[in-house]
This record gives C-alpha cells, sequence and structure tokens, in this order.
C-alpha cells in the first residue's frame, strides 16, 4: 500500500518519529557545493539521513562511507545523466555493489563535462542498473525548465520510448528545485501506475539538504530503509523551492560548470538536434501532409 505525499509550509521539513532520509543529494565531488564533512555533521544535528547521488560519480559518497561519522547516515547511490536527457537516481544496499555497478557501467562513460551527460541511453543505464540489482528511480520525471532532464517529459515529446518504464522502480514525486504542479503531476502518475515513490531535496547546497525528504515510520539502517523503499512502506514529504531560491541555487552552482562551457554547450546542442530528429520522424511528417 502506497504511503502518504504531504507538501510542507516549514522548510526544512519536520517529522514526528522513525526515519527520514533526504534520498537526492549532492556534493562538491560533482556539481554541488557541500562538502562531505560538513553534510555529515548537518545530518547528524538534523537527525536525518541522506542519499548522496552526484552526477556520474561516486566519490562522494565514498569519502562519506569511510567515515566513521556516516555510520546509519549515509545510503549509497547515483544520479546518472543519459546522453538522450533523463536523470535516473540508482540506489544500492551498500557501497561495494554500487562501487561494482559503477565500475562496470558508468566509469569511462562521463563526457568533458563530467556533471551532465553520458554516452549512455537512458534504456542502457535502467536495464545495466537492474542487472546490478540497484533500485531505479526518475529523477524529478518532468523537468527540468525547457531542458529534458525526466524520464516521463522525454517520453511526452518523443525522445524515449514509452517501454523504458517497465524497467524503472518508482518517481521522484516531490523534488525541491520542480514546481508543485509538476511534483503533482509526478505524483498522480506514480499513484495511477503503482510505481514506489520517494522525495529529495535535489540540494547542490547544504541549506537546501531536508527540504524534501523519505520517511519510515520507525528507526532503520539505509539498507532497510530502502528495502521500505522497495515495498512501498514509505512517506513523502516536502516543500519546493520558490523562483528566488531556484535563481540563488542556480548562480551558486554556475560556478562548478563554467570550466567547462563550451563542453556543456555542446551537450545541449547535441541534445537539442536529438529532440528535433525525433520529433521530426518521417511519420510525423506524412500526418502533416
Amino acid at each position: 500500500m502506497p504511503g502518504t505525499v504531504t507538501y510542507s509550509a516549514v522548510c526544512p521539513v519536520q517529522w514526528t518519529e522513525g526515519s527520514a532520509f533526504d534520498m537526492h543529494v549532492h556534493t562538491n565531488h560533482s556539481d554541488g557545493l557541500a562538502r562531505v564533512p560538513e553534510l555529515l555533521n548537518h545530518l547528524r544535528r538534523h537527525g536525518l539521513g541522506a542519499a548522496i547521488t552526484d552526477h556520474n560519480t561516486i566519490a562522494g559518497v565514498r569519502k562519506a562511507c569511510s567515515c566513521k561519522e556516516a555510520a546509519g547516515l549515509i545510503l549509497p547511490g547515483i544520479e546518472v545523466s543519459a546522453a538522450d536527457g533523463p536523470h535516473l537516481l540508482i540506489y544500492f544496499d551498500n557501497l561495494r555493489d554500487l562501487t561494482s555497478y559503477y565500475n562496470e557501467s558508468i566509469k569511462g562513460h562521463q563526457g568533458a563535462c563530467p556533471h551532465m551527460a553520458t554516452d549512455l541511453s537512458t534504456e542502457k543505464i535502467v536495464g545495466e542498473a537492474n542487472e546490478s540489482g540497484g533500485l531505479v528511480i526518475a529523477a524529478h520525471p518532468y523537468g527540468y525548465a525547457m531542458l529534458v532532464r525526466g524520464v516521463l517529459k522525454a517520453i511526452d515529446v518523443g525522445m524515449i520510448a514509452p517501454t523504458v518504464l517497465d524497467q524503472i522502480d518508482g518517481l521522484e514525486v516531490i523534488c525541491g528545485g520542480l514546481s508543485h504542479a509538476l511534483n503533482t503531476r509526478a505524483e498522480t502518475y506514480a499513484t495511477a501506475h503503482n510505481f514506489c515513490m520517494t522525495g529529495g531535496s535535489d540540494a547542490h547546497t547544504l541549506r537546501e539538504v531536508g527540504r524534501a525528504v523519505t520517511t519510515a515510520d520507525e528507526p532503520l539502517t539505509p539498507a532497510e530503509f530502502l528495502e521500505a523503499v522497495r515495498h512501498q512502506k514509505i512517506n513523502v514529504i516536502g516543500c519546493e523551492r520558490g523562483p528566488a531560491d531556484n535563481l540563488l541555487m542556480g548562480t551558486q552552482v554556475m560556478t562548478k560548470y563554467v570550466p567547462y562551457l563550451p563542453s556543456g554547450i555542446a551537450v545541449h546542442l547535441r541534445q537539442g538536434k536529438m529532440r528535433l530528429q525525433k520529433q521530426m520522424r518521417p511519420e510525423k511528417i506524412l500526418r502533416k501532409k
């Protein structure tokens, strides 16, 4: 039975008991600004756990898991950026399994800008994650802005085939960076199609951590918590960033992309061309005639 999804007027959000994990957090090992020791201190102070999901790298989560202070706080994960647009959050019960998946499927596929698209398709990413035993969640399914960074948005515009959803376990139904309308749309889709649901802040700065969380009714280890997510024995609570907060965080994070500006532009141009080609398929042209 799926849990509840609640929108909070208080940020960071509050919960009463049990476990809470922010399932979507970036560190300075990708395009975030928070250093791992700062993040661990923040989590301990707030009684919160987190999945470190840096873009296309596990350097941040490996560093965190090497710290004794991280015991019980860190859920191993990664956010993989597909060549055709979508971002996939992939979680594992332990660092060993995440490392194995990363080494076999992701390492060496990063582009000149490591925080942006790999050379892997959405289908290949989710297929190999399933084979490795990972839990695959579609990050911000209808986001971001004009970019095709969500699986459902990519399907809507014809970038990827709907059959990819057969290999995805769940949807991020509250993403701190998306609008309320897009988050509720993702929740509606997840409920209608019996996907498991998660909430995460998509934090790139320390002050954003805990804006959206996934909770369980009892204290759980990270591995136990992930199992609860798999069986839909969790709740989601969160609040979205407003335009001003999005602008502030975007401005701060942009510094991480400046060294890779030419390659970043190339990624956007390549994906734009891919989208145009998909939208101008011969069958669509014929229907217009």
